[in-house]
């Protein structure tokens, strides 16, 4: 019997330390297959991430969720720069962190390195806290940044543009993208495009020291084109280096040599006119030419419509509400927007379609449609218009005063035909006192179409929003004593109780 009980003893006692190496062994094994299982998930995961981040570094897409789809660009500028831009770009931004519209520039100028794909190089720096990076870019440019400002650098072509040339001159809306683009155009292009004002016809309205040719002097800088003074009755032919021609507010009619100088210009040089005329102005010598290419100005009759005031009469309206239509080049980018031609406005008549001017190859297309309400009154100084048979009524065709005419021109975008391009516009006013974004907007596309930048077509401004919460002194100690001390007690209670239950 202790013979047996020795020998369990001894099988127990050389038993219990066995079986205790053995699980160790055991657990060691365990603990080093999760390890390794956790760096292999650890390696697999980082190596997910590296991979997921060098694929979308290249291959990307970003959403402009803005209400005003400020961080984005048209599909002109876009096509510009992924099909048409050719030299490598820099753009320096040099912007102070306390600019309004930094933010909003740095972001569009980060879409047009993306879009570009690699032709465009983008850098921005702070100047007062980045001195060195300031007297670097000033000695590059041989210029001093004295304010936020932008450089655009094009094969050794430098052109800079500061934080107000980005700004309407009421600052409040950003021109950014049309401004940026108009200067790598102007930058690119083998020579400087030259716009002629035509002058000697009429004297421009002024108030407080603003009128149509100033306003067209301010677009000149902004859109880098040069704007000069062209006198038709000292010339033979119009000058070779005029890419256009704007009239304004012709007050005289053209002698007919000037109409020869004018009507050769458009034959031979393929000429470019953007004509902004005076109603009350007659022109026997002119309008034929225009008739010529399906553009008649009924200027016999105003464009009003009479509405019925508070005290029961009657008064005219003259400023036409019009609608600017689609299909076309010049208003395609705001079609359906309304905008108001202050004065006076003449119908205009478009010969669409015309199968004699198409056998010559020109084409006039309407631009802009009065809204139904106005009619063309022929007996417009009657002091309560009516309409009448003798007069032009929208019905069954709207009543159009703005038209546009080319000559020579093709409709595949892949041609390039060098066309005679003409805009004309039945108002003289329309740029002042303080003309409207649209109407802004319209005669500087219609300078643009003739100029043949087709690229800076379709660009819209953005509106420089800034959103502010107003509050009374008693709300604002309200909310600091909820973020500050009340919402993070509650949490801090929260965390004590689910701690305590889970030691219990």
């Amino acid at each position: 019997m202790s013979e047996i009980t020795d020998k369990k003893q001894f099988q127990t006692s050389s038993d219990d330390p066995v079986k205790p190496d053995t699980e160790s062994s055991r657990g060691r094994i365990e603990r080093r297959k999760i390890a390794l299982n956790v760096l292999m998930q650890m390696f697999f995961a980082i190596l997910i991430f590296v991979l997921i981040n060098y694929i979308s570094y290249g291959n990307y897409q970003r959403w402009d969720l803005s209400s005003t789809k400020k961080y984005s660009v048209s599909e002109d500028t876009e096509a510009y720069l992924q099909d048409q831009l050719d030299d490598k770009v820099t753009l320096t931004m040099a912007f102070l962190k306390s600019s309004k519209i930094r933010n909003q520039l740095k972001v569009l100028l980060e879409e047009y390195e993306n879009i570009s794909k690699g032709k465009i190089i983008f850098e921005e720096f702070d100047p007062i806290i980045n001195k060195n990076k300031s007297l670097e870019i000033s000695d590059r440019y041989q210029t001093t940044i004295d304010q936020s400002c932008l450089f655009i650098e094009v094969g050794g072509r430098i052109k800079k543009l500061t934080e107000n040339d980005l700004l309407d001159d009421k600052g409040r809306t950003f021109t950014g993208e049309d401004a940026i683009t108009s200067a790598m155009l102007a930058a690119t292009e083998s020579k400087p495009k030259t716009v002629y004002l035509i002058a000697g016809k009429g004297k421009l309205k002024e108030v407080n020291g603003r009128s149509a040719d100033k306003e067209i002097l301010g677009l000149s800088t902004r859109h880098f084109f040069e704007l000069k003074e062209l006198t038709l009755g000292n010339i033979t032919k119009i000058p070779e280096d005029a890419d256009s021609l704007i009239l304004i507010n012709p007050e005289t009619d053209f002698t007919l040599s000037e109409v020869t100088v004018l009507t050769k210009y458009w034959e031979q040089q393929r000429g470019s006119m953007v004509l902004l005329l005076n109603p009350a102005t007659k022109m026997p010598n002119f309008y034929p030419f225009l008739r010529s290419l399906g553009i008649r100005v009924d200027n016999k009759y105003r464009v009003l419509f009479s509405e019925t005031t508070g005290i029961g009469g009657t008064q005219k309206v003259y400023s036409v509400q019009s609608k600017l239509l689609g299909g076309n080049p010049v208003t395609s980018s705001d079609e359906g927007a309304i905008t108001t031609f202050a004065g006076q406005t003449c119908p205009i008549s478009v010969a669409e379609n015309n199968e004699n001017l198409v056998s010559k190859g020109i084409t006039a297309v309407p631009l802009l449609a009065a809204d139904p309400k106005f009619w063309g009154d022929l007996e417009h100084t009657e002091p309560y218009p009516k309409r009448s048979d003798t007069d032009m009524i929208p019905d069954p065709n709207p009543i159009y005063v703005a038209a546009m005419v080319e000559k020579g021109g093709s409709e595949d975008s892949a041609v390039k035909i060098e066309s005679s391009r003409m805009v004309v516009i039945g108002n003289s006013t329309l740029l002042d006192p303080i003309p409207t974004r649209l109407n802004v907007e319209l005669v500087m596309n219609a300078i643009n179409w003739t100029l043949d930048r087709e690229e800076r077509l379709g660009i819209n401004p953005t509106n420089v929003i800034s959103f502010r919460i107003d509050m009374s002194p008693e709300k604002y100690k309200t909310l600091f004593y909820l973020i500050v001390c009340i919402f993070p007690a509650i949490a801090f209670c929260f965390g004590i109780v689910i701690w305590s239950a889970r030691r219990s």
